[in-house]
C-alpha cells in the first residue's frame, strides 16, 4: 500500500549581508607612482574594511588595481563577495562594472583580496574622471550562516494545522442522503436506478472521477429528450454501487478494516464474519471499479483479496480475475500461492472451487497451474541437492504460503541552500551542512552534504559534492522486516545548465530486504483531480471579478470547502432568472493573486507552491479568515513565521494581533527579543525619530 506522499522542505539558513562604501579620489590626475593610498574604513556584514588603491609603474598615474583588506582580525573565516562600480559623473556612458563570480575567504593569514579594475575604466578611463576626481563605489556581501543548534531547536510552525476536514472529507457531505439534509446545498442532477432504487449524484463530481460512468450518462442523455437524468444499472447490486458511490466522492475504501476493541472470544467470531463479508464487498467492488475505470479502487480491492487468499478463496479469485487484463497481477499471485508447494496444490485440487473449474473445460488454467507446480518441484530438488533443506507443512489443512504486503510510503524533501556558492567556499572538504528532519514512512530522516565533498571520497573535481541520507530515528528491530529505501537525489543549480554530482549513499542499516507479492496503491488524486477541473474551467458554473479579472469555479466544490464563499455566491445569483446563465460575483477588497490561491486551496487542501505565496502569505491569511478557512489560515500561520525577518516582523504581529493568532504573536513577540533584532529595530526607531 502506498501512502499520501509526504512532501516536506527545509532551508539551510544562509543570507548575504552587505555594505557600500564610496571612495573619492581627489587629484586623481596628479598622481604618480607612489606608495598605495587607502580608503577610510568601513563597516560590511559585522566586519571593518578598506580599500588599498595601487597606480601604474610607468610614471602614467593610471589606476592599477583595487584591493580590499579585512581590517582586524576574525576568530573564524570570513567568506565574502565584492562588486566595484565607476559612475560616468555626466551620466553619459554606462558605468563600468565588475563583480566577483566566486567568493573569497578570508583569514589571519589571507586578510586582504586584490580585485579587478573594471574593463570599462581601462579602456576609457577620462570619462569616469571629472574635475580631477574619481568616485569608486564597493558593495561588500558576507555570508551569515545560520547554526545548526539553532536550527534544530527553533520552532517555526506555531499553529497545528488541523487533519480535517480534507477534501474528500468536504465532498463526502455532498452524498445524496446529507445534501438533502443540509440546506443550501446544490442538489443532485442525475439519479441511477439499481434494483428498483434510486441513488442521486452530481454529474461533476462523477465527470472528474470516472470518466467511463460519465460517458454512460453523455450517452443517455442523448437518447433523452425531456425530464431529468435517470439511468439504469443492471447487474449489480444496490450495497455495491452504494460502495462505489462512497469511494467516488471521498476516494477513500468504503470497507471499513476489522476493529479490535472488544473481549477476544467475541472479537474471533466477529472478525471471521467481517473477514468474509470484506472478501465478498471486495470482490463485487473489483468488478464494478474495472467495469468504470477506478483504479484505485481496484487496486484497494486487489490488495484485500491478495491478503486473504488461502486454499478457500483462491480458486474463486482466480475464476473472478480470469480473463480480466486489469487484473493480471492478481491472476498471478493466485496461481503463484497453488503453485507454492505440492501439499497447497493438493489442497486446492480438492476443493469444489476447482472441481467446478474442471468440469467446465476450462482447461487452460488447469494445465498453467500444473505447469507451475512442476516448475516449483524441480527448484526444490535442486536446492535440496545443494544442501538446502526445505521445510514442510504438517498438516495439509495448514500448508499455506504467506505473501507479506509490503506498505510503500512516498515522500519528498526539498533542501533549499541559498547562496550556494558562499557557503561552499565556508565549507571545506569533509565539512557537511545538514536539511531539517522530516518523515516518511513513520521514520525520521534528514539530509547531510558535503558542499566541498567528503573527505573520505578522492575526487580531482574542485566542485565535487556529497550527498548522504540519513535515518534519525531509531531502525527496526532486528526481528522485522526492516525499511526498504529507494531514493533519487536531484540537485538544481539556476545559474548552470546542470550541477555535478555523484550517486549517493546510504547508511547500511536503512537498507534491508522485504519479500512477498506488493499491490502498490497509489495515493488519492481527487485533489489532484480537482485541482486540473480548475485549471480546465469544465462545468464552470460561476464566475468571480476580482480587480477586474473573471475567474471561474464550480458551485459544487465551493460548497463543499467554502460554505462562506458559497453563501456570498448564492446572494449575488439570487435573482438569477435562467439556471443556466453563469452567475458573477463581485470580491473586493482582495488581490486577483490572493483570491486564485484560495480557490487552489479550495480544490486541492494546499497552498499553492512557488515563492510568490510567501510575499503573499499576509494578504492569503486574511483571506483565509475571510471565507473561514480554517486549514488555510495555519497554513498562513506557520508560512509567515518562516518568513520572519526584521524587516516585516512589526507588521506580521499587527497582522496576527488582528486576526487574532495568538500562536503567531507570541512568535513575533519572542523573535523581536533576541538581541540582534532588537537593537536593529532599535535603530531604525532612532532614525525614524531624528
Amino acid at each position: 500500500m502506498v501512502s499520501a506522499p509526504e512532501n516536506t522542505s527545509s532551508t539551510h539558513r544562509s543570507a548575504l549581508v552587505g555594505g557600500t562604501h564610496q571612495f573619492q579620489i581627489v587629484g586623481y590626475g596628479v598622481r604618480k607612482v607612489s606608495s598605495p593610498i587607502r580608503s577610510g574604513d568601513f563597516h560590511a556584514g559585522g566586519h571593518t574594511w578598506a580599500l588599498a588603491c595601487e597606480f601604474g609603474d610607468q610614471g602614467d598615474g593610471h589606476l592599477a588595481s583595487i584591493t580590499l583588506q579585512m581590517v582586524g582580525n576574525s576568530k573564524a573565516n570570513v567568506v565574502a563577495m565584492v562588486s566595484l562600480r565607476i559612475d560616468d559623473p555626466r551620466g553619459r556612458w554606462p558605468a563600468a562594472l565588475w563583480r566577483s563570480d566566486d567568493p573569497n575567504v578570508f583569514s589571519k593569514t589571507g586578510n586582504s583580496w586584490k580585485l579587478t579594475v573594471p574593463n570599462s575604466f581601462r579602456e576609457h578611463e577620462a570619462r569616469y574622471v571629472e574635475n580631477d576626481r574619481l568616485t569608486i563605489l564597493c558593495a561588500v556581501d558576507v555570508l551569515k550562516e545560520e547554526l545548526a543548534a539553532t536550527l534544530k531547536n527553533k520552532d517555526r510552525s506555531v499553529s497545528v494545522v488541523p487533519s480535517s476536514p480534507t477534501v474528500s472529507q468536504d465532498l463526502a457531505k455532498l452524498m445524496p442522503t446529507d445534501a438533502e439534509m443540509t440546506p443550501g446545498c446544490v442538489p443532485p442532477d442525475v439519479t441511477f436506478v439499481v434494483e428498483q432504487s434510486e441513488i442521486k449524484a452530481h454529474k461533476l463530481v462523477l465527470a472528474v472521477r470516472s470518466p467511463v460512468l460519465i460517458a454512460e450518462l453523455d450517452l443517455h442523455s442523448t437518447t433523452t429528450t425531456v425530464g431529468p437524468c435517470v439511468v439504469r444499472i443492471d447487474d449489480m447490486s444496490v450495497s455495491t454501487f452504494k460502495a462505489m458511490l462512497r469511494f467516488i466522492y471521498t476516494d477513500e475504501m468504503p470497507i471499513k478494516p476489522n476493529s479490535n476493541d472488544m473481549p477476544r472470544p467475541r472479537r474471533a467470531c466477529k472478525e471471521k464474519y467481517a473477514s468474509r463479508r470484506r472478501e465478498t464487498m471486495a470482490r463485487d467492488l473489483l468488478v464494478a471499479a474495472d467495469r468504470y475505470g477506478l483504479e484505485r479502487l481496484r487496486l484497494m480491492c486487489e490488495k484485500i483479496l491478495t491478503e486473504s487468499l488461502n486454499v478457500a478463496t483462491v480458486m474463486s479469485t482466480l475464476l473472478l480475475v480470469r480473463g480480466r487484463h486489469s487484473c493480471r497481477q492478481l491472476e498471478e499471485s493466485c496461481i503463484e500461492y497453488i503453485a507454492s508447494h505440492p501439499d497447497v496444490y493438493a489442497a486446492v485440487k480438492g476443493t469444489e472451487g476447482y472441481q467446478k473449474l474442471k468440469e467446465n473445460s476450462s482447461s487452460s488454467i488447469i494445465l498453467e497451474v500444473m505447469d507451475r507446480v512442476a516448475m516449483h518441484s524441480l527448484d526444490r530438488n535442486r536446492s535440496s541437492s545443494d544442501g538446502i533443506n526445505c521445510p514442510r507443512p504438517a498438516d495439509k489443512s495448514c500448508s499455506t504460503s504467506t505473501y507479506y504486503v509490503s506498505e510503500v510510503a512516498c515522500g519528498a524533501h526539498e533542501f533549499k541552500i541559498p547562496n550556494f556558492k558562499a557557503v561552499q567556499r565556508s565549507h571545506g572538504l569533509g565539512q557537511p551542512i545538514y536539511s531539517g528532519i522530516f518523515k516518511v514512512g513513520g521514520h525520521d530522516w534528514k539530509i547531510r552534504l558535503y558542499p566541498s565533498g567528503n573527505a573520505t571520497v578522492v575526487e580531482q573535481d574542485d566542485e565535487y559534492i556529497s550527498v548522504f541520507l540519513e535515518l534519525v530515528s531509531d531502525p527496526p528491530p532486528v526481528q522485522t522486516a526492516g525499511v526498504k529505501t529507494a531514493m533519487c537525489f536531484k540537485i538544481q543549480d539556476p545559474s548552470r545548465p546542470s550541477s555535478p554530482f555523484k550517486e549517493p549513499y546510504t547508511a547500511s542499516r536503512t537498507s534491508t530486504t522485504r519479500v512477498g507479492v506488493t499491490v502498490i496503491v497509489p495515493p488519492s488524486q481527487i485533489s489532484t483531480q480537482l485541482e486540473q477541473l480548475l485549471a480546465s474551467e469544465n462545468g464552470s458554473d460561476v464566475s468571480f471579478l476580482v480587480e477586474a479579472n473573471e475567474i471561474r469555479a464550480h458551485r459544487l466544490v465551493i460548497a463543499a470547502r467554502a460554505p462562506a464563499l458559497h453563501e456570498a455566491a448564492a446572494v449575488a445569483t439570487k435573482n438569477k432568472e435562467e439556471d443556466h446563465a453563469a452567475a458573477v460575483v463581485r470580491v473586493d477588497d482582495m488581490k486577483a493573486a490572493v483570491f486564485k490561491a484560495v480557490l487552489h486551496f479550495i480544490y486541492t487542501d494546499e497552498l499553492l507552491p512557488g515563492d510568490s505565496t510567501r510575499l503573499l502569505a499576509g494578504d492569503m491569511l486574511t483571506a483565509a479568515c475571510r471565507f473561514g478557512l480554517t486549514r488555510m489560515k495555519a497554513m498562513c500561520e506557520n508560512l509567515l513565521c518562516e518568513s520572519l525577518t526584521k524587516d516585516n516582523v512589526l507588521a506580521t504581529v499587527k497582522l496576527a494581533r488582528h486576526h487574532h493568532c495568538k500562536g503567531l504573536e507570541d512568535y513575533c513577540i519572542e523573535f523581536v527579543s533576541t538581541p540582534d533584532v532588537a537593537k536593529e529595530l532599535l535603530k531604525t526607531f532612532i532614525g525614524l525619530q531624528d
